[in-house]
């Protein structure tokens, strides 16, 4: 059976017709060109524009505007449960503000310069969301194809940031083991070399110091989920060993708790752990007490950033105005009786 010849899409010509003006006026008015015409007028045209369903041809736009309409967002890691809540912030606030969004997947330094390079070279967006490391390739991509870029959950020496208060989070995990007694404290974090793992780790021995604790047994593994599961057994294998653990990113506490049961550490009554955002950290067995991040408003933040770099607005870094927020679940209890 023959199918049904498919509607064709709504042209300029049909709505200007429709309401008796020039196809140029229906355009600029659709388009949002500066454009004097009477309140009724504007308001019919965007009616039948809406009433047709029409949709304006992305490369005709292209060319007028040297605008896109999309936003290029690169992560690390498309299966961190962290990115999927941030970037769920961005998403949301970009549709807001007109744009769509192309979420790549960059595991190193070099994919990343790569992918940079290829879509502002084929002018596919107007500017980039960048959650990796701002390393030596990707820099020099930047360095010679400039757009307008913000990271995201990074600090870098070449471009706008937005981020979290990373070092109150540790410092607020830090207090939580401290107070439940533990004075043996580690550390499970990435390299000093990724911004957010420093100031983690900032925060964290900062506050173990102020508690005049003995220093913290540090574990640097990428976060991963192998990464965690690494670490904790180094720390578990530590002379003495801790008996409370700050998992620095929710894949890392996930896979610690796994590593802990592996070698028959019971959690929490052998071994304390606190980990870093939430909402995952409900499923786990036991659920993982966490400290809540500002996520979303970190992507809605970001995208606005980066709006106003295309817009030509002079933007800023900034640091979420959201405390963290301890939400305590079943992962600390006291420490054994004779190990504090």
């Amino acid at each position: 059976m023959t199918e049904p010849p498919r509607p064709r899409p709504a042209t300029l010509k049909d709505i200007a017709t429709a309401i008796g003006v020039d196809i140029s006026t229906a355009s600029k008015v659709v388009n949002g060109g500066g454009i004097s015409v009477r309140p009724e007028t504007r308001k019919a045209i965007l009616d039948e524009a809406a009433r047709l369903n029409y949709r304006p041809h992305a490369l005709a736009r292209n060319l007028r505007t040297r605008r896109t309409g999309a936003i290029g967002v690169l992560l690390p890691d498309l299966t961190n449960p962290i990115y999927a809540a941030t970037i769920r912030g961005a998403v949301r606030r970009a549709e807001e503000l007109g744009y769509v969004t192309l979420v790549a997947e960059a595991q190193d330094d070099a994919a990343s310069a790569s992918i940079y390079s290829k879509l502002v070279a084929e002018r596919r967006i107007d500017g980039f969301i960048i959650a990796v490391a701002a390393k030596r390739d990707l820099i020099a991509a930047i360095d010679a194809q400039p757009v307008p870029h913000v990271f995201v959950n990074r600090r870098a020496s070449i471009g706008r940031s937005v981020t979290v208060d990373d070092e109150a989070a540790a410092r607020l995990a830090a207090r939580t083991l401290i107070e439940a007694g533990h004075k043996r404290l580690g550390f499970i974090g990435d390299s000093d070399e990724m911004d957010t793992a420093r100031r983690r780790r900032a925060g964290f021995f900062g506050e173990a110091r102020k508690a005049g604790l003995p220093e913290v047994v540090d574990a640097v593994e990428p976060y991963s989920r192998r990464g965690g599961f690494d670490a904790c057994l180094k720390l578990l294998a530590a002379k003495p060993r801790p008996t409370g653990i700050f998992a620095s990113n929710l894949l890392v506490g996930i896979s610690a708790l796994a590593a802990a049961r592996s070698v028959g550490v019971r959690v929490p009554e052998d071994l304390s752990i606190v980990t870093l955002d939430f909402e995952d950290a409900d499923y786990s067995a036991p659920p993982l007490t966490a400290i809540a991040m500002p996520l979303d408003e970190m992507g809605t933040l970001a995208i606005e950033e980066l709006h106003a770099m295309i817009e030509g607005r002079e933007p800023k870094d900034v640091v979420v105005d959201v405390a963290p927020t301890l939400i305590t679940r079943a992962s600390v209890a006291p420490p054994p009786k004779g190990r504090k």
